[in-house]
């Protein structure tokens, strides 16, 4: 077996690392539990980029280390949990549960991930996919139009104020989060950032396509990029857009134009996924605010609000003691996020509130982790089938990432990545609106092509032109 010389001393620096963290443990157990989960984290990371950057599962891996490895850690050393919650921790049952669940879900993401790897096919991903131009025409008209009624109704300062600052905006113009999947908030809120997303990345892959194959590149061409662009600039800006959005847009960008590949710059994609999570995911959230420091981030931090992925999976486990399973009805109306409640009175809440009002809490707008809300939808047997699914998926598109650049599912590949970090943070009735709608247009815009003729190198072909991977 061919093993990256970079992987043990990655991995033992990573494991090092939880050591020093765990220090003196007032529950072994616990902490042998929440460490086991990081290291499958941490092993699945460096093994993402050990022989060419698998940027979905990288990302996957990485933000489960921060928030779904180191936070817990963090919080059963210092003995408490955000929101001053002293109940979180109470019931050493429910903890080693909650953290059972945790390293069974990354497991099976894991096993989906390594056993898809394993199957995959390079001669399968190779089709070389093009971009329909009608389409994109239609696509950035759409971003105009309804970006202009979004300027329109929310004013062009709320674009650029604080998060609370657009909230309030978004609140007199009918389209409350408190009311999320109506039509108001999908015409002001999910749809101008969804086109733009799309229309900026189906504009940047006619533009590296046209280099490729040495093609004269359009004017028009051009300006429907620079449309795109703009609509991301004024419609998923991090100020007074989620930190997952903004990610989604600007981090699916980046990895597009710049197309990393290799060993060393997966490497570097884990460098700065790493400081990211750990450091720049906590400080983002001072855009709520409009202020922050860096000296804000300290070892309670991870006992914070940007770190309530694990009690909320506590949290989860005492809603479905008490009401039992939800049978994806959470789902669905993540997925109809789009139909009003007037025409649907039974559609449910986002699951997060549901499980933060049973907890108590007096602010609902909180995470809930992919696998925990796979749980209260379908129990033990819902984590299993769909972190396999989703570590299938991640896998998937990276191999057509690495084997085939040119393909349909290489196109998705910086969407989904970067959409990994919201769907496991969740909940998914918050992150399906925000990302369902720029990925639906790219699978309508992108074109699958022919497979190359027999004997060709697509990889090779296109590191030889200039937009190719680097």
């Amino acid at each position: 077996m061919n093993i990256n010389p970079w992987v043990p001393p990655l991995v033992l620096l990573g494991a090092a690392f939880i050591v020093l963290l765990v220090g003196e443990p007032s529950d072994p157990v616990a902490l042998g539990l929440a460490s086991f989960s990081a290291l499958i984290a941490l092993t699945g990371a460096v093994q993402s980029a050990a022989h060419g950057l698998r940027p979905a599962a990288a990302a996957f891996y990485l933000f489960w280390f921060a928030w779904l490895g180191v936070g817990p850690i963090a919080q059963l050393t210092l003995g408490r949990v955000a929101w001053g919650d002293t109940r979180a921790l109470a019931d050493p049952a429910a903890v080693h549960l909650a953290l059972v669940l945790t390293a069974l879900a990354i497991a099976c993401f894991s096993i989906g991930d390594l056993a898809t790897r394993a199957r995959a096919s390079r001669p399968s991903l190779a089709a070389r996919a093009s971009i329909r131009p009608g389409v994109h025409a239609l696509v950035v008209a759409a971003l105009m139009l309804v970006g202009l009624n979004a300027v329109r109704v929310l004013g062009l300062d709320s674009l650029f104020a604080s998060r609370t600052e657009r909230g309030d905006a978004l609140d007199a113009a009918g389209g409350s989060l408190s009311d999320a999947g109506g039509v108001v908030y999908a015409l002001y809120t999910v749809l101008p950032s969804g086109l733009a997303i799309a229309a900026t990345l189906l504009g940047l892959y006619r533009l590296q396509l046209a280099a490729r194959s040495f093609a004269r590149v359009h004017v028009h061409e051009l300006g429907l990029f620079l449309v795109g662009f703009v609509g991301l600039i004024l419609f998923a800006n991090p100020l007074s857009q989620t930190r997952f959005i903004a990610l989604l847009a600007f981090g699916a960008l980046v990895l597009a134009a710049l197309r990393p590949r290799t060993p060393g710059a997966g490497f570097v994609f884990l460098a700065v996924g790493a400081v990211a999570t750990l450091l720049l995911y906590p400080l983002a959230s001072a855009f709520r605010r409009g202020s922050f420091s860096a000296a804000e981030v300290t070892a309670d931090t991870f006992a914070s609000a940007d770190f309530d992925g694990f009690q909320q999976v506590v949290n989860t486990l005492s809603y479905v003691q008490t009401h039992g399973l939800a049978a994806g009805h959470h789902l669905l109306s993540a997925v109809l996020f789009f139909v009003p409640r007037s025409v649907w009175p039974d559609k449910a809440t986002i699951a997060s509130a549901d499980v933060a009002t049973h907890a108590g809490y007096s602010f609902t707008n909180l995470s809930l982790p992919i696998h925990a809300e796979l749980y209260l939808q379908f129990g033990g047997v819902g984590i299993i089938v769909g972190m396999v699914l989703l570590g299938m998926l991640a896998s998937r598109v990276d191999s057509a990432w690495l084997h085939a650049p040119l393909s349909k599912w290489a196109m998705l590949a910086p969407l989904v990545s970067m959409a990994m970090f919201g769907v496991l943070r969740g909940p998914l009735g918050a992150q399906v609106p925000a990302y369902l709608p720029a990925i639906l247009i790219l699978l309508v815009a992108v074109r699958s092509g022919a497979p190359p003729t027999p004997g060709s190198d697509p990889v090779a072909d296109y590191r030889v032109h200039p937009a190719g991977a680097r």
